[in-house]
């Protein structure tokens, strides 16, 4: 246990991007919502234009019959149906989370990469087991200010995924902890 006062279970003081806990069943780490306030808020504009573009879908009934050409009543439908579907994808994009939580459970030897939404809620999540993994390796930004990455590597032909986006310091600290919890679990 870790005896110094206002660190993390990592020693790290001042964890910026980051949330980590270990407990019973594993150890959870999370990204921030503080750090990722932009990412939050350009959820809810893209969820906002999504709202209104499916009313706009609707709205379009109001104008009168001559604005549009041809036959009025099946070009109203094919609009409302084309701003419908792009009005659907943008708000379910917004909704899906852009924030990473990544859990390990020592029981069932996996990893469980997970997206938030805004209000911390898992939106979209995969079960890895270890057996499934090649390797876990830290991608480092080549631009000074864009964050780093925690990136699982799959056996075979599965794409990689990105498991936590943050600076390169607090990266590599996480990347060292939960490598540390797997070898333990695995011995």
């Amino acid at each position: 246990m870790n005896a110094q006062v206002g660190t993390n279970i990592m020693g790290v003081a001042g964890y910026q991007t980051l949330s980590a806990t270990q407990g019973k069943a594993g150890f959870t780490v999370r990204e921030v919502n503080g750090h990722f306030r932009h990412t939050s808020r350009n959820e809810a504009v893209v969820r906002f234009l999504g709202i209104v573009i499916i009313l706009g879908a609707f709205i379009q009934h109001l104008v009168p019959d001559t604005v549009f050409g041809g036959n009025p009543a099946v070009t109203k439908v094919l609009l409302s149906v084309a701003f419908s579907c792009v009005g659907i994808a943008l708000y379910s994009f917004a909704v899906r989370g852009h924030r990473s939580e990544i859990v390990f459970d020592p029981l069932r030897q996996d990893i469980c990469i997970s997206k938030l939404d805004r209000r911390g809620n898992l939106r979209l999540t995969k079960h890895i087991p270890l057996s499934q993994i090649k390797s876990i390796y830290v991608l480092k930004a080549e631009t000074p200010g864009v964050p780093s990455k925690l990136r699982v590597k799959m056996m075979g032909d599965q794409p990689e995924i990105s498991a936590l986006r943050g600076p390169y310091e607090e990266i590599e600290l996480m990347h060292r902890q939960l490598c540390r919890v797997i070898r333990i679990a695995q011995s």
